[in-house]
């Protein structure tokens, strides 16, 4: 009888432990903008990292602590509060009457694909209430394209791109999305047939505007850059020097070299992109110097920030702060610049004393507008005794 009874036993134990539910299978990100906007992102979840699929680019954020990852390049943190929920900081951003800037999440198992319907096209966009108007310049320019169930594209200013934009459409209703651990932002919009309407973009928790589009032939993928001739004793920059002195540089490079010169925040996705690129750049005759205006009013705490954004970019080049994070710091660190209109800013500048000014940035997520940058930056990076030949 006994052995009776244990039989039992041991079977109803394995009956239990066989109808005990598998664990969570997350498969997405889900940033919580309000009770219900989320912007939702599929990530692979590993023993040491999570990456981030953010359109076409990968992000990998390595784990700190059991609870905590690290966000590259941008230096923020996301962390989990339980198995499934918790917070992103942005570090970078500056601080608010009620502490850090932050955003929750919750890890979700979700469907990889959904609806869908192909689209394809080009849509100049106007944000704010109006109606798109007929004549105004647009704020933007959006591009998608549809790949694998997916829509891909990106939104183009004339001082550079939102980067990397994915997303669904099921032939009604639009929905786009980017982190890249600077920005959070969500579009949707619905289609009427021709353009969109009733569109809502959202910046993390704290902006959101309407937008509206019509469609628009692709911009010129042509790269203008404004030639400067001042005074060589003009060619100069203001910075400060860690332990907080003022101190200046000449710019004019040595005969058969190129002065270039990266005015950035460490803050700035397109910054990013930008280094990337000069960091492509053959530097046997570049001079290469970035410039940043960032956040943190301690320069104590701007360069600790200057030397990690160099270490993980891989910069090879001196980094030096030209002082707070706005624009009319940055035009008057440089003498010889009226004004900065954007982050980034590129100066190529010849031994002869002209200067070549590339303002904003169009990213690897614009295409062949990248491209466009590529041969630019390549073009006016060599050193060129006539400038005629430009």
């Amino acid at each position: 009888m006994r052995g009776v009874l244990l039989v039992v036993l041991v079977l109803a134990l394995f009956a239990c432990s066989t109808n005990k539910p598998n664990p969570p299978s997350f498969n997405h990100l889900v940033f919580l903008l309000n009770d219900s906007t989320h912007a939702t992102f599929p990530v692979t979840i590993l023993d040491t990292a999570w990456i981030i699929h953010n359109g076409g680019e990968d992000i990998q954020l390595d784990l700190l602590t059991n609870t905590t990852l690290k966000v590259p390049v941008f230096n923020g943190t996301l962390t989990l509060e339980s198995e499934a929920r918790g917070h992103w900081t942005d570090s970078l951003r500056p601080r608010s009457s009620d502490g850090s800037y932050r955003v929750s999440f919750k890890l979700a198992e979700l469907p990889l694909t959904g609806a869908f319907t192909p689209i394809a096209g080009s849509w100049d966009v106007w944000f704010g209430d109006q109606i798109a108007p007929k004549n105004d310049s647009p704020d933007a320019q959006l591009d998608l394209r549809s790949f694998e169930n997916k829509v891909y594209g990106t939104m183009r200013t004339p001082t550079g791109d939102y980067r990397y934009l994915s997303g669904s459409f099921d032939g009604t209703d639009l929905t786009l999305q980017t982190f890249d651990g600077a920005h959070l932002f969500f579009f949707d919009a619905t289609y009427d047939g021709v353009r969109w309407i009733n569109g809502h973009f959202y910046s993390g928790v704290h902006y959101h505007t309407s937008w509206s589009t019509r469609p628009a032939t692709p911009r010129q993928t042509n790269v203008a850059l404004n030639e400067l001739n001042p005074r060589k004793d003009s060619l100069l920059v203001r910075f400060i020097e860690p332990g907080g002195r003022l101190s200046k540089r000449s710019l004019v490079p040595e005969k058969g070299c190129v002065t270039v010169v990266d005015i950035l925040g460490t803050w700035c996705p397109n910054c990013m992109d930008e280094v990337r690129l000069l960091n492509t750049l053959s530097s046997a005759k570049i001079d290469r110097l970035s410039v940043a205006f960032e956040r943190p009013e301690s320069t104590a705490d701007a360069y600790a920030r200057l030397n990690a954004f160099r270490s993980e970019m891989g910069v090879g080049w001196e980094v030096v702060l030209g002082g707070i994070a706005n624009k009319k710091d940055a035009a008057d660190a440089f003498p010889f610049l009226d004004n900065v209109v954007s982050f980034p800013t590129t100066l190529f500048i010849q031994n002869d004393g002209t200067v070549h000014v590339h303002s904003g940035f169009n990213g690897p997520a614009t295409g062949l507008q990248y491209q466009a940058e590529i041969d630019a930056f390549q073009q006016y990076a060599t050193p060129s005794i006539s400038m005629e030949n430009r």
